[in-house]
């Protein structure tokens, strides 16, 4: 999917996510996705609990060229923000700002 939104001309991924950790959480599927299109990739994973899974060790990041440049978890519900170059696709932000919620 990612190689194909790339082809079609995406500048940028992103990935609202519900993807708990542990035994079936991401092991590095968001940084592979980045550095096989080129993107940027932006996840907003959830967190809380429901009847089946804990998302309170769940990570939000922003990747670029594979790496991880701000990653987040929380035991919390927050909202993150961050500032980003459109134009040089540039993270501009040294950390997310977090506004718990």
């Amino acid at each position: 999917m990612a190689c194909t939104l790339s082809e079609k001309g995406a500048e940028i991924l992103l990935a609202p996510s519900s993807w708990g950790p542990g035994l079936h959480g991401p092991e590095g599927e968001w940084e592979q996705r980045s550095l096989e299109t080129g993107l940027p990739v932006i996840v907003c994973n959830r967190t809380g609990e429901d009847e089946t899974v804990r998302f309170w060790d769940a990570e939000s990041m922003i990747i670029k060229n594979g790496v991880p440049l701000l990653t987040h978890k929380s035991k919390q519900s927050a909202i993150l923000t961050f500032e980003w170059d459109l134009q040089s696709m540039e993270l501009l932000s040294p950390h997310f700002d977090i506004d718990y919620i």
